[in-house]
């Protein structure tokens, strides 16, 4: 991973991806990537996926 100015969560491998997915949205950032996820209740209670995952920008090169 390249080396970033942003902060560096500990994590453990094991505890699944909640804290992979911060390294992730940092990873991007690094990158010119904006990107965003969203948990909406709403379509939880919907019974429709209750997460939405938005990027734009870039380049990532070999994407």
């Amino acid at each position: 991973m390249a080396k970033g100015m942003g902060r560096r969560p500990k994590v453990d491998l094991d505890s699944g991806v909640e804290d992979v997915t911060l390294l992730v949205l940092e990873w991007l950032g690094e990158q010119g990537v904006g990107a965003m996820i969203r948990v909406d209740a709403e379509r939880m209670r919907d019974g429709q996926p209750a997460w939405t995952f938005a990027a734009s920008g870039g380049p990532l090169d070999g994407g």
